[in-house]
């Protein structure tokens, strides 16, 4: 008998441990894109004129004095050990604020690798200001950067500057991930960090539709396309 009781409070308790760390993981992610945003602040008060987001690659490699990445540009703003590795075939070394806790293993996008986001690209973040930039530039935007950072200024705080890579915050993520049956937007389960107060929340899915407004917020605040 009591060992039926004990097997029954377990069975009631590990689920209910089980979201408390995963919520416990999700609040941890918003402290660390707090921490990124307070820095990115830092960035437009000094160098971005009040203004301006960084103008960068959208990822945490491949970069040089004329393209630079994320963490090159963010190194002066920010106290805590910058995102390494000793070579191109090794993992990334990365801590907080650059890692989330709920980064623990690669199902989705960032490829074939069951390794995390953090180890394979650096950190476990996305930076959509630069992923607009490239695009901005590739189809002729006069002035991508400043197209892209008015086209947030619009926005105000509704629109997000970064969000986690992928959907480990989705309570079946392992299973998810590999659906191919299901919708992007039903996989949909990312922290945000939204630009102007750098406040964090989860952030909503951004359709076909909402995506090509504010696209076109860019291309006319770029001056529109041109040579």
């Amino acid at each position: 008998m009591v060992i039926s009781i004990i097997a029954l409070l377990i069975g009631v308790l590990l689920p209910a441990l089980g979201r408390s760390r995963d919520v416990a993981r999700r609040v941890k992610c918003q402290v660390n894109m707090r921490s990124i945003g307070t820095s990115l602040q830092m960035y437009m008060d000094t160098e971005g004129k009040g203004l301006y987001l960084p103008k960068v690659r959208p990822i945490n490699d491949g970069g040089n004095e004329n393209d630079p990445t994320l963490m090159a540009v963010m190194e002066k703003y920010i106290t805590s050990a910058m995102p390494f590795r000793n070579s191109e075939l090794e993992d990334w070394t990365v801590s907080d604020p650059f890692r989330c806790p709920s980064d623990l293993g690669g199902y989705g996008e960032v490829g074939q690798s069951d390794k995390p986001a953090w180890a394979q690209i650096g950190w476990s973040y996305r930076y959509f200001p630069g992923e607009l930039m490239v695009a901005a530039e590739l189809i002729t935007v006069r002035n991508p950067h400043f197209g892209v950072s008015k086209a947030y200024e619009a926005q105000g705080n509704r629109a997000f500057i970064l969000t986690d890579y992928d959907d480990w915050h989705h309570p079946r993520w392992k299973n998810i991930a590999l659906d191919t049956d299901m919708t992007e937007e039903g996989k949909w389960n990312r922290n945000g960090l939204f630009y102007g107060d750098w406040h964090t929340a989860p952030a909503k899915f951004v359709n076909e539709e909402t995506g090509r407004d504010f696209f076109a917020d860019v291309i006319k605040f770029g001056g529109g396309l041109g040579g």
